[in-house]
């Protein structure tokens, strides 16, 4: 029995020192905020709690805040997919030039700030974007989101 609890307490140990360097178990959101030292499995328990019952994590992700890390790529509108679709030529055409009017209403549908560099970087790298005459509006997006 001695031998037993000298395991137990050599294992609770080590675990919980472990958890000590940082908890990627819990995720970011309000509860990563409220319970910032999670060393212990109570306050993983009561982070992921107060993650699961205020709803929070979507918030953090989509707005970079909570401890949480906004993706990196965009995810594009039905409205752009749809309009990439019906305008592929035209996009092509002014993807090669670095400008026009449809790129121009592109890049405000995804919400680009500052289209001359964005419509520069797209122009840089027509080639990858448009990587074969049988591409397809789904990989021009991709290879856009990609550029960018």
């Amino acid at each position: 029995m001695k031998n037993l609890l000298t395991v137990v307490a050599a294992a609770t140990l080590i675990s919980t020192s472990a958890f000590a360097g940082g908890n990627s178990n819990t995720g970011c959101g309000l509860g990563s905020m409220v319970f910032p030292v999670q060393d212990t499995v109570a306050t993983q328990v009561l982070a992921v709690t107060t993650n699961g019952t205020s709803g929070n994590q979507t918030f953090g992700i989509t707005s970079g805040s909570l401890n949480c890390t906004k993706p990196v790529k965009i995810v594009m509108n039905d409205q752009a997919q749809k309009f990439v679709a019906d305008n592929m030529d035209s996009i092509a055409v002014e993807v090669a030039a670095g400008q026009g009017e449809n790129l121009d209403t592109l890049l405000s549908l995804i919400d680009v700030e500052d289209k001359t560099v964005a419509a520069a970087t797209l122009k840089a790298n027509f080639s990858t974007i448009y990587s074969s005459a049988d591409v397809t509006s789904a990989q021009v997006v991709d290879g856009i989101v990609d550029a960018l």
